[in-house]
């Protein structure tokens, strides 16, 4: 079984790329990081250990749940905070990326398991993958795209942004890249491509 990490910045397009991959290959298996998160975010005890580590500040006051907008803008202005929600919530990602992964290498099912890490350079995440495969755009599309289609502001967008690493910093630690500027048919190219080097194209 293949086991890829797939990563990018910031609306970049990693989800594009695992949906046209699935369409293609369909017995690949993609782990989905962010989706993890939100589900450890529902969690009410996870939610009790971030209002204890980052305060009533990131709650919501009207429903008294853990306000998503609230650790958003506490998270991308204040480092520590990020580094702190990140050490409750990485680990028990990781987690679950290794059951899944361990349940489709079992399973023999597919030939193909890929984890959606958009921290893979920044955090160190280590799953024993054996390739990076990095979406990339320009900075200048990322910002683009962030305003369209979030509604961020500047300050948000320049901090969201500023969290991570930069493209071209990722693009040297890359294995395989595929450049995501032009229409979407371009990128569909690349990753078919790419699955014909593995023999996997159905």
């Amino acid at each position: 079984m293949y086991s890829f990490a797939l990563t990018g910045g910031i609306a970049t397009g990693k989800t594009t790329f695992g949906k046209i991959l699935q369409e293609r290959c369909p017995g690949a298996v993609v782990f989905d990081c962010d989706k993890a998160v939100s589900r450890l975010l529902n969690d009410r005890q996870i939610q009790a250990k971030i209002v204890s580590a980052l305060g009533a500040s990131v709650i919501d006051h009207v429903s008294g749940d853990l306000s998503r907008n609230a650790l958003r803008e506490e998270v991308f202005s204040n480092q520590s905070s990020r580094k702190t929600l990140e050490g409750i919530l990485h680990p028990l990602t990781r987690e679950e990326c290794l059951e899944s992964q361990a349940e489709t290498a079992t399973s023999g099912q597919s030939s193909m398991f890929i984890a959606d890490v958009p921290l893979l350079f920044e955090s160190g995440f280590d799953f024993g993958y054996e390739s990076s495969l990095l979406v990339a755009t320009t900075r200048e599309t990322q910002l683009e795209r962030l305003k369209s289609r979030n509604g961020y502001d500047d300050v948000l967008v320049e901090a969201m942004l500023n969290a991570q690493l930069p493209i071209s910093e990722k693009v040297e630690r890359a294995d395989v890249i595929f450049w995501n500027e032009g229409p979407k048919q371009v990128l569909r190219r690349q990753i078919f491509r790419f699955l014909e080097t593995l023999d996997l194209l159905t």
